[in-house]
C-alpha cells in the first residue's frame, strides 16, 4: 500500500510500489524512482459519479501517479493534513482534497441527502454549492487547509457547531443541521456575523481549518 510521510507542515511524500496515486493538478513538485503521471478522467469513480460531476459545481481535475518511487505533493503553501480512512466515508470539499491512493473511491453526493432542506441549506450557506466529495474505503488522504486543520471529535453527548465557512470535511455517523441566528438585528447590521453554524451530532470527527473562505 502507498505508505504517507509528512515531510513539513505543507508538504507530504508518497512512497509508491507498483502502485498508483490520484493528486490535485499542479500539486505535484518533486519525484524519485520510476513514476509516470498522466491526467485522470474517473479518479476512482465510476462513470456514473464522473457524469454527476459534469453538472454541478464539485468537479476537480486529477493527476494520477503510477510506479514505483517517491513522488512529494504541495500546493500553493497551504498546510497538509493526512487523515486515515478506515473503512468509512470521508466527506470533504473538493477544493481541499491534495491526495487519495487508488484504494479508496471517489464520488459526489447531494447535500440534500444529509439532513435534507438542512443539507441544501447548509450548501447555500457555505457558498460551496449543493455537493460534496466522498472517499469511501481504506486508505490515506492528504487534505489542504489555511492554516492547521482542526480534528473536533463528536459524540452523542457533546455535538459540535461550526462556521460553514472553516467547515472542511468530516468522518463517522453524523447528522448534520443548520442553526441560525437570525433576528432583528441581522437586517439593521447589528448582527455578530455567525448568523448561521452546522451542527454535527452523533459519533465522528469534524475537520475545520482556522481561516475562513
Amino acid at each position: 500500500m502507498p505508505a504517507y510521510q509528512q515531510i513539513n507542515e505543507k508538504m507530504v511524500e508518497v512512497q509508491l510500489n507498483n502502485e498508483e496515486i490520484f493528486a490535485k493538478k499542479g500539486a505535484m513538485i518533486s519525484y524519485q524512482g520510476e513514476v509516470q503521471f498522466s491526467r485522470s478522467f474517473l479518479g476512482g469513480q465510476g462513470v456514473q459519479s464522473l457524469a454527476m460531476r459534469a453538472v454541478t459545481n464539485e468537479g476537480y481535475a486529477l493527476m494520477v501517479a503510477k510506479g514505483t518511487g517517491k513522488v512529494y505533493y504541495a500546493f500553493n503553501g497551504l498546510f497538509v493534513t493526512i487523515i486515515p480512512v478506515r473503512g468509512e466515508t470521508l466527506y470533504i470539499e473538493s477544493d481541499n482534497l491534495l491526495a487519495f491512493d487508488a484504494r479508496l473511491t471517489a464520488g459526489t453526493m447531494f447535500l440534500g441527502n444529509q439532513g435534507g432542506v438542512a443539507g441544501i441549506v447548509r450548501g447555500a450557506a457555505s457558498g460551496q454549492g449543493l455537493f460534496t466529495t466522498t472517499l469511501q474505503g481504506t486508505g490515506e488522504v492528504a487534505i489542504l487547509s489555511d492554516g492547521n486543520c482542526i480534528g473536533l471529535p463528536v459524540t452523542n453527548a457533546v455535538p459540535v457547531c461550526v462556521d460553514p465557512q472553516a467547515y472542511i470535511g468530516h468522518t463517522g455517523q453524523l447528522d448534520t443541521s443548520i442553526v441560525t441566528d437570525l433576528n432583528w438585528k441581522t437586517f439593521v447590521g447589528q448582527a455578530s456575523g455567525e448568523s448561521y453554524q452546522m451542527k454535527f451530532s452523533g459519533t465522528g470527527t469534524v475537520y475545520i481549518q482556522a481561516s475562513e473562505r
